[in-house]
């Protein structure tokens, strides 16, 4: 199977979709001149609501429905926090997705319940340290975010620490009170993946997938 082919055909699909929104918009409207700016934005917001009506409807499917909402959230909120790489193609990105939400909510239904609660403090606590670290040292780490100003970029950085002191408190609340370790093992690894996902070398793995892609 040809899967750059598949690929391509899939995004220009979307983003086909997309301009003829756009340009019914822009008709209605009388701003013809803004297609390209609605399009991108319907884009992004179809693109996106695909995605997660995808993984969704597969945790459900695959009885994962829960701990795959925690890991998503955690992921999403602080992917706007720090950024991330993103894949060449909406595709990819997808597929990257699929398998990371779907294996992770499936670590914390099957593993999650037989954690021991002091171990699961113990990851809480790590997690959090190991998120400060690579906010402090990467954050905001996203193409997008490269247009900001250094202050902005602070003020980003800023955020993401309170938003990190603030999840390891509910985290650490949710385990004082004996809430669903499945959960809150999801949402830990939800976060694991987010805050590793802005390391340099994480960068260097996903443009060698890419190219090892490309190549087929």
């Amino acid at each position: 199977m040809y899967l750059p082919f598949i690929f391509r055909k899939d995004e220009d699909m979307i983003t086909k979709i997309s301009r003829k929104l756009a340009v019914t918009l822009s008709t209605y409207s009388g701003r013809k001149n803004e297609v390209d700016y609605l399009r991108y934005g319907i884009e992004i917001l179809l693109s996106g609501w695909i995605k997660v009506m995808t993984l969704l409807a597969a945790a459900y499917i695959l009885g994962l429905f829960q701990p795959l909402v925690c890991v998503l959230f955690t992921f999403s909120f602080f992917r706007t926090l720090t950024g991330g790489h993103h894949y060449s193609t909406y595709m990819r990105c997808l597929t990257a997705g699929l398998v990371i939400m779907i294996g992770a909510s499936y670590t914390a239904k099957w593993a999650g319940p037989f954690i021991h609660t002091q171990t699961l403090f113990i990851l809480v606590c790590l997690s959090a340290l190991f998120g400060l670290f690579l906010a402090y040292r990467f954050a905001p780490s996203n193409h997008f975010y490269k247009k900001c100003t250094e202050k902005q970029k602070k003020t980003l950085r800023k955020f993401a620490f309170f938003a990190i002191i603030i999840w390891f408190l509910l985290m650490y609340t949710f385990i004082s009170i004996d809430h669903s370790k499945e959960l809150i093992f999801a949402s830990i690894l939800g976060f694991v993946f987010q805050m590793g996902s802005i390391h340099p070398y994480t960068y260097k793995v996903v443009y060698k997938i890419e190219a090892v892609l490309d190549r087929r």
